[in-house]
């Protein structure tokens, strides 16, 4: 896992975190695999389209 960074607690997971199904945020290097993806010349056909890398919280 990433450092911790705002909104942390002593614990090692934030609110935010604890609210998210996958239980913990993402990597900055998982964020950077999706980026690479989309920038790929395999994807020119996939345009217009808002990913959302949140780990499901958008469902909850």
């Amino acid at each position: 896992m990433g450092p911790q960074g705002f909104g942390d607690r002593a614990g090692g997971q934030s609110d935010e975190a604890a609210r998210i199904p996958l239980g913990r945020r993402g990597d900055p290097e998982e964020i950077a695999e999706w980026i690479l993806r989309f920038a790929d010349a395999h994807t020119a056909w996939l345009t217009g389209q808002v990913l959302t890398i949140d780990g499901g919280l958008e469902l909850t």
